[in-house]
């Protein structure tokens, strides 16, 4: 499940209503919940390009750029295998981490 980007009806940061997008799963935090960071087709925002040379297995659409560090929690309920995408490679996955971790200070 981390590592893998998944597209699920993600809540606008009101909750209030929300949009069909990919997210890619960074960390599972306990059984019901996970930290996701969304994607965007836009490659002119802000975050780290991701194509299909760093997927392992599955395929994008389009390439792609992962949204850090705009991190969101949310219920493993709305992370349905059956809507899975693909994974990403260990290497890509952890420029990801590397770039969150820069970006939060840690």
């Amino acid at each position: 499940m981390v590592g893998s980007i998944y597209f699920i009806e993600m809540p606008y940061s009101d909750f209030r209503q929300t949009k069909g997008r990919p997210v890619l799963v960074v960390k599972q935090i306990d059984k019901n919940d996970l930290l996701v960071l969304p994607l965007t087709s836009n490659l002119r925002r802000e975050g780290i390009g991701i194509t299909n040379k760093d997927i392992a297995d599955g395929t994008l659409k389009k390439d792609s750029v992962v949204i850090v560090p705009k991190m969101t929690a949310v219920d493993h309920s709305l992370i349905v295998s059956s809507h899975k995408i693909a994974t990403l490679k260990k290497s890509a996955f952890d420029n990801v981490m590397q770039a969150l971790c820069d970006r939060l200070g840690c």
